[in-house]
């Protein structure tokens, strides 16, 4: 793949228009306006991050895990753009990390209340009530509704629904729709995890076929090389975020996670960060002065996993975990990995979380009825008889 091509800042909706962006504003920082000030992005605020209704405004939810993860992500931009300069004339390294940010700052959007016990509540609900409700609908529109896939929901929001409907949506520069791509294949492949339902088929195929991705299958695309940034970073802020939220609503001791988060480094670097941390009971000042360290570590990891397999994914050839790519042994790979392990194990099976997402189902089960019950009892406009609001309008 060739990065001019992948780097294009021609916008859906608007590829008629030529580019004009303002002195010292690029079209990539225009798209992180169009995502912060949108309605999808306000709603953020009020979604689960991992603890539904959290007591306190210290636990993360989906905006605050957004914004940090979208900070990571600059980084990780930049960081790559300085490596590979030469290459990506007449684009800076900026260009990377605005382009990594704006896609990490939009990569939730799509997903529901209750978070991903939300995404299993509305499959249950579609998959018992569906047949009936929506025989008329075509199988893989059907399918569509009873697989419900957040990325696909985001990736339906940032270029069809908000703002500019069916017309591109929030029209974002195709560089930050294919760095948003996660999984760049519609729901016809089959997979439990896509990235396009049928109704944006089209445009995941119009933003490839912009990007130059590889076409490696009917439906399906290799992944654009900032992708891969988007994930890793994501992998990072949550695995080790999480952690964090779970000391905060005393689910684990703040010791059991220090000790953790300490583990991979040498001993000469662990008695150097321990140093810095506050005696007694100061939890989220030592978790503060930890973050700083354990993150620069993590992000040490992707970077180098990347140009470990940088030949792969500019080919279209790999389409996994940048952390994958690093030896088994490697401190920075049992960071990442042991800490989604450590949440797995420790922190998402706690009973007053799971109390709490039991109620979701009811909550859902309601909406759900009210609101599909609305939307087939309506008379659809003739303009949208094409499909796109015969699934969509739920």
């Amino acid at each position: 793949m060739d990065w001019k091509r992948l780097l294009s800042s021609k916008r859906l909706g608007r590829e008629s228009e030529r580019s004009s962006p303002r002195p010292g504003r690029t079209e990539f920082e225009s798209d992180i306006d169009r995502i912060v000030f949108s309605g999808a992005f306000r709603r953020l605020g009020r979604k689960t991050q991992v603890h539904p209704l959290a007591p306190n405004d210290h636990v993360h939810t989906r905006l605050t895990h957004s914004i940090e993860v979208a900070r990571v992500g600059n980084a990780l931009g930049k960081e790559l753009g300085l490596r590979l300069a030469e290459r990506l004339a007449p684009y800076s390294p900026n260009d990377l990390g605005t382009i990594v940010q704006g896609a990490c700052l939009a990569h939730d959007l799509g997903n529901p209340p209750f978070g991903h016990t939300g995404e299993e509540a509305m499959k249950d609900w579609f998959e018992l009530k569906g047949p009936n409700l929506f025989k008329n609908l075509t199988p893989d529109h059907r399918h569509d509704l009873i697989s419900f896939e957040g990325n696909a929901q985001g990736f339906r929001i940032v270029a069809q629904t908000e703002n500019h409907l069916f017309r591109g949506g929030l029209q974002l520069t195709y560089a930050t729709l294919g760095a948003f791509q996660k999984y760049p294949w519609s729901s016809r492949v089959g997979e439990r995890k896509f990235g396009s339902f049928i109704s944006e088929e089209s445009i995941l195929e119009k933003v490839a076929d912009e990007l130059g991705l590889r076409n490696k299958a009917a439906s399906r695309w290799s992944r654009h090389p900032l992708a891969h940034l988007v994930d890793a970073t994501d992998d990072i802020c949550y695995a080790i975020i999480d952690l964090e939220d779970a000391v905060e609503l005393g689910i684990v001791p703040y010791e059991q996670v220090e000790t953790f988060l300490l583990g991979p480094f040498d001993g000469n670097e662990r008695v150097k960060i321990k140093k810095t941390l506050a005696k007694g009971d100061s939890h989220r000042i030592n978790l503060a002065r930890l973050r700083g360290p354990v993150f620069a570590f993590a992000i040490s990891g992707a970077i180098e996993g990347y140009m470990k397999g940088y030949d792969r994914i500019i080919d279209g050839n790999y389409d996994g975990n940048v952390f994958d790519l690093l030896k088994p042994s490697d401190a920075r790979k049992k960071l990442v990995f042991g800490a989604k392990e450590f949440g797995r194990k420790h922190v998402f099976h706690d009973i007053k979380k799971i109390e709490i997402e039991i109620g979701c189902y009811a909550t859902f089960d309601h909406l759900l009825g009210e609101f599909c019950t609305a939307a087939l009892n309506q008379e659809l406009s003739p303009n949208l008889g094409d499909g796109r609001g015969q699934a969509a309008a739920v």
